[in-house]
């Protein structure tokens, strides 16, 4: 007989802040190859970035930084602001010496060294630099292009590095003992997007498609019970606002902070899941309207999950039999001390390349928009930079394990595929599933089966055939050999 139902929780040490990055109004942002105005005009809501800091008696602090940024255009641009963010918060986490003369410390061989050593404060990885991939902000790899706006770039990132120093900084000063309480929901925001037209497909609803629609909620409450921080981790791409946007915006995710903020009276900290395979059912909207009613659904269905959560620290004990007009079964809520057990780990999946996209692909794109081609060459050039060499590479993913849960994040654009088969695999546990955070490999790993399909998700990869299973098979054995979690129901 089932006499207990425990939820899923992790004791923690954490901090949460939250700090404006807004970018000025004319600064570079063309996302889009049909965009025909590359400046931002206006803002639709502010960009943002947030905090989460984590202690560990064992290794020292670690920051999860989740930032209203895109992606990253290139290596060298990634670099440019995770290394001094890196380098502000974990001192001993780079080497000491100077690079040489005449060489690009953004691009150091150091800077991409793989691995996490054990002790505290020093690790190369102690910070996860997470981006919710709206489409909707600036640029911030074009300050010597000459493009209108470019010229604002290089300011614009000096200002966000010390913005992210910042808030980890008093995410950190603001930590306390907390619990976080984790339980599962679902939204229908998200829609299955390859949308199958004769010999291709295109990136739009497809009814007929399955989209994974669930939303993972992680509520923070300290030891007194006062909130410190929500966070959601869901899988849709932001892009309501398109090439006809000419406005900064976080798309639907500023909405969503909003509903759960005043619901919770504490901070949103979104996640983008595995959205490879996924968007909104209507999007690539000219106006604001669609994308703040996204994030109002969203944020609401957060809403009826925190509303369905216990007391932190407590589980449900059956209590007995009541007989009335039927036998009522009674359970009663209890005090259980969440677990605060805690573990952080890098792995490096060795994975196979395919010929660089943008000699492989020149016929595809001999006959579309002149701007639009030179866009889609651009970016896959760029891919392999500090990752691809001799036809492999090795794909970083991040296992943080916080008592009941664990946090799988990587760099590139997973499909679905990733955190439904990990959840599958391991339910006793909540699993967050990150795209977008730290580098390099910001490309797509879409499962075996699209490969067989002319698919935008396809020919812009450099990840061969297989990529996402190893990336899955990977972070399932890592996830395994953790100590396990609590039983749901005993």
């Amino acid at each position: 007989m089932t006499t207990q139902w425990t939820p899923r929780e992790s004791a923690v040490v954490a901090g949460v802040a939250r700090a404006d990055i807004t970018p000025p109004v004319g600064i570079r942002a063309h996302n889009w190859g049909a965009a025909r105005v590359g400046q931002a005009t206006g803002v639709h809501r502010p960009l943002t970035a947030s905090a989460l800091a984590v202690a560990d008696d064992a290794v020292g602090w670690r920051y999860l930084l989740t930032v209203d940024l895109g992606w990253w255009q290139s290596f060298a641009g990634y670099q440019r602001v995770y290394r001094p963010v890196l380098a502000a918060l974990c001192p001993t986490a780079l080497p000491p010496t100077a690079p040489a003369a005449g060489s690009d410390p953004a691009v150091s061989p150091a800077a991409s060294a793989a691995g996490s050593a054990s002790a505290g404060g020093g690790e190369p990885d102690a910070v996860l630099l997470h981006l919710v991939h709206t489409h909707a902000g600036p640029t911030l790899a074009e300050e010597d292009s000459g493009l209108p706006g470019s010229e604002l770039v290089g300011a614009y990132r000096e200002r966000l590095v010390q913005a992210l120093i910042e808030v980890a900084t008093v995410a950190r000063e603001a930590a306390q003992q907390a619990t976080v309480t984790w339980a599962y929901g679902s939204c229908r925001l998200a829609a299955n997007r390859d949308l199958p037209l004769a010999e291709r497909d295109v990136l739009g609803f497809n009814p007929a498609g399955s989209a994974d629609d669930t939303v993972l909620v992680g509520r923070i409450t300290a030891a007194g019970g006062a909130p410190v921080g929500v966070l959601v981790n869901y899988a849709c791409h932001p892009t309501t606002l398109a090439h006809q946007n000419t406005l900064v915006s976080p798309d639907y995710v500023g909405a969503v902070r909003e509903v759960v903020e005043q619901h919770a009276g504490a901070p949103c900290l979104f996640l983008q899941g595995a959205s490879g395979d996924l968007g909104p059912r209507e999007q690539y909207a000219a106006g604001t309207e669609v994308a703040d009613r996204h994030g109002r659904a969203l944020g609401h269905a957060v809403a009826s999950v925190l509303e369905t959560m216990g007391t932190p620290g407590s589980a449900l004990h059956f209590g007995g039999v009541v007989e009335s007009g039927a036998p009522l079964g009674i359970w009663h809520e209890a005090a259980l001390a969440p677990p605060s057990g805690s573990s952080f780990a890098r792995l490096d999946v060795p994975i196979a390349c395919r010929p660089d996209p943008s000699q492989s692909t020149v016929d595809r794109w001999a006959d579309i928009d002149p701007a639009a081609a030179a866009e889609r060459r651009a970016r896959a050039g760029r891919l392999a930079e500090g990752y691809a060499a001799g036809g492999a590479a090795r794909h970083p993913v991040f296992v943080w394990r916080l008592g009941d849960a664990v946090i799988v994040a990587h760099p590139g654009e997973a499909y679905s595929q990733l955190q439904t088969e990990l959840r599958r695999r391991h339910p006793e546990r909540a699993v967050a599933v990150l795209n977008l955070t730290n580098g390099p490999g910001f490309m797509y790993l879409p499962p075996r089966e699209a490969y067989r399909r002319d698919r935008y998700q396809v020919w812009q990869t450099l990840a061969a055939e297989g990529t996402l299973e190893a990336v899955t098979d990977a972070a399932d054995a890592a996830i395994a050999a953790l100590p396990p979690a609590r039983p749901v129901a005993s």
